[in-house]
């Protein structure tokens, strides 16, 4: 997302003036925007006596009444996160500590630069940092956590436990349909009022409910302030508007934020204009990311019917409303360190959106703006938003064809879910059976229930063959030189395979245990330090319960936090290459390959030769290996499922690698896979790159060898196909019929890049070509010439199908 490279004038659009408003996205670039943490600090200096849960509301209402606010030439649908598109929030209530370290760097480093003006760089350093330091909710974390855990997991990246101690809570489907649709922010603080009028004030028991109920109320009347902020600014505008087009649209632009999202809306561009000022609110409360906007197809239906048949919205009406919906959405960033951005690399801020499904009677949901919301992805070709379409049997094949269109695009949208392992995963989390229908997917590819649940998607991350590693030198990492994992004895004194693999349990079970006690301490830190009173008014449970979203017994549902790991296949390889080689066929001993391993190969080319090409591979249908992964991610569910949050609920393994592969991999030595020390890892789901040889059905088959509800945050495939194979209606019929063949089988998801190898490595010698060259990195896609040149071999190197 960056403007180094010259974008031409888009022609997609369903309007020229969407192709105006993409064109106008790329004059901006990203950066630091400070108003958020100078309001908030002056309003924290004048409510020192106050309990936070208070002076974070009055501080969010404060800022909504005083943040620039603009309406670019041509919009419809208004509201941006932070001052100008693409501005990265500073929030140093939540952490400062990276962007204290990179301050003098933070515009020119390579990976996703943001620009910063002197003046906002020196007040971030002598008025803002000074005032918050000691008060941040990261250095709650910092300060409490244990030097077993920071040996480990803090900045290490072998656990990434300190992931939820940079940002706020985020990865949420708020309740658009059951909640600020129906009701309204009006709606919701009368509701709060009216609970609050009821409790006792003489009972100190209700204090703390009593503070809810306020900190409720200042939130619903600061999205009262943003929405007349806009109508005013909208008002102001038409009576110097020239155009009598352009003023008419002004106008009713005003119209419909007097109405929204205070009070429901009545028409489908209210409705629309509505979704886009709660997402803008959700942003400018503490930054985060996976703000995922639900089955809008389904509840933004009967507008869209009741409208239609009004005549007074047509479907190109309709689906220009949702490009500059899409294009909104696209605005936000997702501000992450020099260090987080190698997780979460090309500036996503992973905010989604879900089509497709079942209703409640089990029956087909596919409608109209099911199609619509596919075409405007088409049309307009941008990173964001997350397409997340739901696949079942019930589906037409007219709509796999379209969404066999969508992949053709070579965008790496969308991200495919099959809706029966879905609902097995919700169904473990406690989802009650009579709601499943309805589940949304969130952040990469998380299956949540939208306005009842709370659910980090990553409260840690961590990768499977560290267990490999640990247990091969007895705990110790040749990467840090220093013990990291459990003495679990000499590998070469193991008489069985069995002896070793229960020894790379105990590794894997610790690394679990590490992985969630950082997600237990990040998730006491946001409780103590970010109350979050604008989210208690957008999910079903704070008001019933008047408990902040933050604390057990607040929601109907709480599932997690995820534990978010990749790798898969390297672990497989690796313990099947021991295996087969060292117990079962004695071709090589275990002292010969942990000497090989300690020298990364060198002087042993034929050994690893062996390890590669003698011992089975993950990705080829071969039980021999494909059973050790789908017992690996049992267990390593299991072990997660025994441990318990703050929120009372079991964490939930997810094989959801973002770009944590290469993290991952920097922090691992050379493993019997035959990979070599510190290369990536295998993302996801998805085979070693190069390791599959047998096609994309071979894949699919030892993919769905693994129970997929064994990891509740979901599990993530990425299939890379070259463009020939789906240029025609031939090709995107075998593209239904293997979607089909993944659903039959048990899968979760699939997503695809296409693009043939030739076109990457011409797009990394002349980006300048390329700018507007999509790819799918994990769970999101990315503009390839944004992603440094690690990044884009990993993509490049990714094994291409090439024939059916």
């Amino acid at each position: 997302m960056t403007t180094k490279f010259k974008h031409d004038h888009w022609t997609k659009g369903v309007t020229e003036r969407v192709n105006h408003l993409r064109d106008t996205f790329w004059k901006f670039e990203p950066s630091v925007d400070i108003e958020r943490s100078v309001i908030y600090t002056r309003t924290y200096k004048e409510t020192e006596a106050e309990d936070t849960i208070i002076r974070r509301a009055t501080s969010f209402k404060n800022y909504m009444n005083e943040r620039t606010i603009d309406i670019l030439p041509g919009e419809l649908i208004v509201g941006t996160s932070g001052k100008a598109p693409k501005s990265f929030i500073f929030c140093p209530d939540v952490c400062f500590g990276w962007v204290e370290a990179e301050l003098d760097e933070i515009d020119t480093r390579e990976q996703d630069p943001y620009a910063i003006t002197e003046e906002d760089r020196e007040l971030i350093r002598n008025e803002l940092i000074p005032y918050w330091r000691g008060k941040s909710m990261e250095e709650y974390f910092m300060a409490n956590v244990s030097d077993e855990l920071r040996n480990v997991a803090v900045g290490t990246c072998v656990v990434y436990g300190e992931n939820k101690t940079t940002v706020g809570g985020g990865e949420t489907a708020v309740g658009f349909e059951n909640i600020i649709l129906k009701k309204g922010y009006k709606g919701i603080k009368e509701e709060a009022e009216a609970k609050l009028a009821e409790l006792d004030k003489n009972d100190i028991e209700n204090f703390d409910k009593m503070q809810v109920y306020r900190s409720m109320i200042l939130s619903c009347e600061a999205m009262k302030i943003q929405s007349d902020r806009y109508a005013d600014l909208a008002e102001k505008m038409a009576a110097e508007e020239t155009d009598e087009t352009r003023k008419q649209e002004l106008l009713t632009i005003a119209e419909s934020c007097r109405r929204v999202p205070w009070e429901p809306p009545r028409t489908f561009r209210e409705a629309v204009q509505a979704i886009n000022l709660v997402e803008v609110a959700l942003y400018c409360d503490e930054i985060s990311s996976g703000y995922n906007i639900g089955r809008f197809d389904q509840y933004l239906y009967p507008y869209y019917k009741r409208d239609k048949e009004a005549g007074i919205l047509t479907d190109q009406d309709a689906l220009e409303l949702l490009e500059c919906l899409w294009l909104k959405i696209a605005e936000s960033l997702y501000g992450l360190s020099k260090d987080g951005a190698e997780f979460y690399v090309g500036y996503q801020p992973y905010h989604g959106v879900t089509l497709g499904g079942v209703n409640e009677k089990g029956e087909d949901a596919v409608n109209e703006l099911s199609f619509m919301g596919i075409q405007a992805t088409m049309d307009l070709q941008m990173n964001s938003p997350t397409i997340n379409i739901r696949v079942n049997k019930a589906n037409t094949n007219e709509f796999l064809l379209k969404i066999a269109d969508l992949i053709a695009c070579g965008t790496g949208q969308p991200s495919v879910h099959f809706d029966e392992s879905a609902m097995e995963m919700l169904r473990r989390s406690g989802v009650d059976e009579s709601e499943l229908w309805n589940y949304t997917l969130v952040g990469c590819v998380s299956p949540q229930m939208a306005g009842e649940t709370t659910q980090w998607n990553e409260g840690s991350r961590y990768s499977y063959p560290t267990a490999v590693e640990w247990a091969l030198y007895d705990g110790y990492s040749y990467i840090f030189d220093r013990q990291m994992g459990l003495h679990t004895g000499d590998p070469t004194t193991f008489r069985t395979y069995e002896e070793f693999e229960a020894a790379v349990k105990k590794q894997m079970a610790y690394l679990v245990g590490c992985a969630c006690r950082c997600s237990q301490l990040a998730e006491r830190a946001q409780q103590l330090r970010l109350p979050k009173p604008f989210r208690d008014c957008c999910v079903a449970g704070p008001m019933e319960s008047g408990k902040d979203i933050m604390y057990k017994g607040s929601s109907k549902y709480f599932a997690g936090p995820g534990l978010l790991v990749t790798g898969v296949a390297d672990y497989a390889d690796s313990m099947a290459a021991v295996k087969k080689l060292v117990y079962d066929d004695k071709k090589i001993t275990m002292a010969e390959l942990i000497d090989a391993l300690k020298k990364d190969f060198e002087g042993y080319d034929d050994l690893r030769y062996m390890l590669i090409h003698d011992a089975p591979k993950y990705g080829n249908d071969d039980p021999y290996v494909d059973d050790i992964a789908k017992d690996c991610v049992k267990y390593s569910g299991d072990v997660a499922d025994s441990y318990t949050s703050i929120f009372g609920s079991h964490y939930a393994n997810g094989l959801v690698p973002v770009m944590a592969n290469v993290p991952h991999g920097k922090a691992i030595w050379a493993l019997p896979s035959g990979r070599k020390a510190k290369e990536p890892l295998a993302d996801g789901m998805s085979p070693y790159p190069g390791y599959d040889k047998h096609g994309p059905t071979a894949v699919l088959k030892s993919v769905c060898d693994v129970n997929h509800a064994d990891c509740r945050a979901g599990t993530l495939l990425n299939l890379k196909l070259t463009p020939q194979l789906i240029k025609d209606e031939a090709g995107k019929q075998k593209l239904v019929a293997l979607l089909r063949s993944e659903e039959v089988m048990g899968g979760f998801h699939v997503q695809f890049n296409v693009v043939d190898r030739d076109t990457l490595l011409d797009a990394q010698a002349h980006p300048e070509k390329y700018s507007d060259l999509l790819v799918r990195v994990a769970g999101y896609s990315a503009f390839f010439v944004d992603l440094r040149k690690e990044a884009q071999d990993l993509i490049i190197n990714r094994t291409e199908v090439s024939a059916w």
